[in-house]
């Protein structure tokens, strides 16, 4: 696995793929790493992208770098949307809480996991205290922000991270639907852009004048977007696909001197017979 972050970006969205281990890893391997992100995010800033996809597959690493991340992301001027592939544990579930309001999605064959923080230490008894202090307000922090973002309790997710000795437990995408970890079960995401595509063209008849661009989430789409699928045409070009209107003769059987049809001089001969009864 690339252990990197890749910006890809238009001046309509930006695509940010964060891939391998969280953090400085200290064996000189490049790594996703705060330092590495803050660079290319200003390139983000700089086109000023209105919306920002962010693609995770990780199995986590370092709190502080996934704390740093997810505070960068948050401060973006941009609709965020992030999407979750594969193992997506530990830290890099933090970064998968920057998301705008009900745009947290994941894979329908990813697994999600979250736990209590943990470290190597040594040293003496104060040293081990202060360094359990430490992990308890990770913990803490940690349950808040995935409160923050689903609306939850924070103590419904410590409970959860506490599970098998502070381990916690693989969910499945339902389970971590369920649990208010994640907004979204996708398709994959090619899979996923294509077919809201296809069906917002089919709606407005569209053949083959229309821009892809990837939608804030598999099934959400709002005005501006489906302008942006549109390509635009002149007043003159717009006139010359309208067909005149034309007109044609009818029959008013009320108009006097207009043509009578066979049906009403029928009945006209019925009603004078039935007079003349």
């Amino acid at each position: 696995m690339n252990q990197t972050i890749n910006i890809t970006a238009t001046a309509t969205v930006a695509t940010i793929d964060i891939e391998g281990t969280i953090g400085a890893t200290g064996s000189g391997d490049a790594v996703t790493t705060y330092e590495s992100l803050r660079e290319k995010l200003a390139q983000i800033e700089a086109l000023q992208t209105p919306m920002v996809v962010v693609n995770i597959r990780s199995v986590g690493g370092d709190v502080a770098d996934a704390l740093l991340i997810y505070e960068a992301l948050v401060s973006l001027d941009a609709h965020i949307t992030t999407r979750c592939y594969g193992y997506t544990a530990s830290a890099a579930t933090i970064i998968a809480q920057a998301a705008n309001e009900g745009c947290r999605e994941i894979a329908q064959s990813a697994l999600y996991l979250i736990h209590n923080s943990s470290c190597a230490t040594e040293g003496n008894a104060v040293d081990l205290a202060q360094q359990a202090a430490l992990l308890q307000k990770t913990d803490e922090r940690i349950a808040a922000i995935y409160a923050s973002r689903s609306g939850r309790d924070a103590a419904h997710f410590a409970e959860l991270m506490a599970k098998n000795g502070g381990d916690g437990e693989w969910l499945s995408p339902e389970q971590a639907l369920d649990a208010g970890l994640v907004d979204v079960i996708i398709q994959p995401a090619s899979k996923a852009s294509v077919s809201l595509i296809e069906r917002i063209s089919s709606w407005l008849g569209i053949k083959d004048k229309r821009v892809s661009h990837p939608s804030p989430t598999a099934d959400r789409i709002n005005l501006s977007q489906l302008n942006r699928l549109c390509t635009p045409i002149t007043l003159a070009e717009g006139q010359q696909s309208v067909q005149k209107s034309t007109t044609v003769e009818v029959e008013d059987p009320d108009f006097e001197g207009g043509t009578i049809s066979a049906n009403a001089t029928a009945y006209n001969k019925d009603v004078a017979a039935f007079m003349n009864y």
